[in-house]
């Protein structure tokens, strides 16, 4: 989640992996009457990226049978933990990850595209081309006698400039102790009494980070470095900036230690080393599509994304969305057919800028955007110390307050109360919001949570909902699933009632 971390959500968290062994295919129960490949061809089809092809709308699965009794969406802990097994044995056997552009998010996407397929589904498999990015070495910064190098305490932003440059580093609306003031950076204002030739130290927000980079480099900066005083050995993440277009300067990360190193070296004036090596290539990957006929051509439509970023196996953020929505989906093809077409999406990029939902939004007609009248996205529903948060966006069109109110009453209703948070553009609904569909989602949360978030939840007051974000222990041990059961359930109660 948060491959556009706005800077009004700030986060704490991390990843890492298991053993390499084939990834097992989930037990499915009986109305499901497509052949379940053993774990072995599971395994063999993770390394083939072979696509299955997109039908034509009278050639889409048609629903089973209706069963006897009202028409129920049901979620089954077993499935959902045995495609979390399989993603995280994915991840091991690709050097602990599955970020998009790398054979770990080509073999996810395989498997996600077997389970579908064996459920009765025809996937479309929808390529988009994106910009890879990762260090080409460990981030280097030398402040006076002192030296950092690497991941422990220093990150690229994600499509930053590389470069080696040494210069007079200069904070911009900063106190001396590290605080922001008024908007930090963001408006170009703040840069009035910027030295061109310096290197700026800023804290992140509360713009997108790519508007504080461009401003640096208006200014006349020539590298920037972004404080997160909070953040302990080995947290430091990678922030995005979304589009390394007009990206000139390295922009890096700096964790707590090297922090008030940086500030006395602003205070004093002094000279600061940096140095950020990166590296890019062009890079095609999969969104996968798949969806369940309706009898009219109105959709719902849910997504979660598949990719993890560069530093875990991403099995919390978001392969809880994955396995939910894949659980949610072998129970629409065991059900009755729906009013309203089910379509569910599986999207890449989402942590370089959510660029596999944009692609595939971007792709619509306007008349195919007309046809989705609702879309529900998953990302981060199994942190372990869970809060039950559902979206409710300033920025979301007409219709969206709509889902936002059916999902805390299903969450009411089964007695586990929730509250609304806006994540803004920070995962890949903030794309259908864009172009004016309905939309809502459903997170577990990543931040501390406060004494009132525990009084609704339950849980650890001012501990992180997932202290693995973004990090190498967001492994199949980082996974509440009551949480996934639960906010999962929430989202199939209310497709049930929309769709049905």
């Amino acid at each position: 989640m948060f491959g556009r971390l706005v800077a009004a959500i700030t986060a704490l968290v991390l990843i890492v992996g298991c053993s390499a062994t084939p990834p097992p295919t989930p037990m499915r129960p009986p109305p499901v009457t497509a052949p379940i490949p053993s774990a072995s061809s599971v395994a063999s089809l993770a390394r083939s990226a072979t696509a299955t092809e997109p039908g034509p709308a009278s050639k889409r699965p048609t629903a089973p049978p209706s069963p006897i009794g009202p028409p129920n969406l049901t979620l089954s802990a077993d499935e959902i933990g045995a495609h979390l097994d399989a993603l995280m044995q994915i991840a091991t056997a690709n050097n602990g990850i599955r970020a998009a552009g790398t054979p770990g998010y080509d073999a996810s996407a395989d498997y996600v595209a077997t389970q579908l397929t064996n459920m009765g589904y025809v996937v479309q498999r929808d390529p988009f081309q994106f910009t890879f990015f990762d260090e080409a070495a460990p981030v280097q910064l030398t402040v006076g006698s002192q030296h950092w190098s690497g991941a422990d305490w220093l990150h690229a932003m994600l499509y930053s400039a590389g470069g080696e440059v040494t210069g007079v580093v200069q904070s911009v609306k900063l106190t001396p102790d590290g605080r922001q003031i008024n908007t930090g950076g963001c408006d170009p204002d703040d840069w009035s009494d910027f030295v061109a030739g310096h290197v700026a130290l800023i804290e992140s927000g509360p713009c997108l980070r790519r508007d504080q980079v461009l401003n640096a480099q208006y200014a006349g900066a020539i590298g920037l470095i972004s404080l997160y005083p909070n953040w302990t050995q080995g947290q430091t993440r990678r922030p995005t900036l979304l589009d390394p277009q007009g990206v000139t300067i390295p922009a890096v990360v700096a964790g707590g230690e090297p922090t008030q190193a940086l500030l006395a070296a602003a205070a004093a004036g002094a000279t600061v080393e940096l140095d950020s090596q990166v590296t890019t290539r062009p890079a095609t990957n999969d969104n996968l599509i798949a969806e369940w006929s309706g009898t009219t051509d109105q959709v719902v439509m849910l997504g979660a994304h598949l990719d993890s970023v560069l530093d875990g196996p991403g099995i919390n953020d978001d392969g809880s969305g994955v396995a939910t929505l894949l659980s949610l989906a072998h129970s629409v093809a065991a059900n009755s057919q729906p009013f309203k077409t089910i379509r569910f999406g599986f999207w890449g990029g989402e942590e370089y800028g959510e660029l596999g939902s944009a692609a595939y939004v971007h792709s619509l007609s306007p008349d195919e955007i007309g046809q989705i009248s609702d879309y529900f996205n998953l990302d981060m529903v199994a942190s372990p110390n869970a809060a039950r948060f559902v979206y409710d966006d300033s920025t979301a069109p007409p219709g969206s307050d709509e889902l936002t109110q059916l999902l805390l009453d299903a969450l009411s209703a089964a007695g586990k109360p929730g509250l609304i948070t806006d994540v803004g553009g920070a995962s890949d609904h903030y794309n259908f919001e864009l172009v004016g569909i309905p939309s809502a989602g459903v997170f577990s949360g990543l931040d501390r949570l406060t004494q009132s978030d525990v009084a609704v939840f339950g849980g650890h007051v001012d501990e992180p909902a997932d202290a693995c974000y973004h990090l190498s222990c967001d492994t199949r041990a980082n996974i509440n699933m009551d949480s996934a059961l639960t906010l999962g359930g929430a989202v199939a109660t209310v497709v049930h009632d929309i769709a049905y």
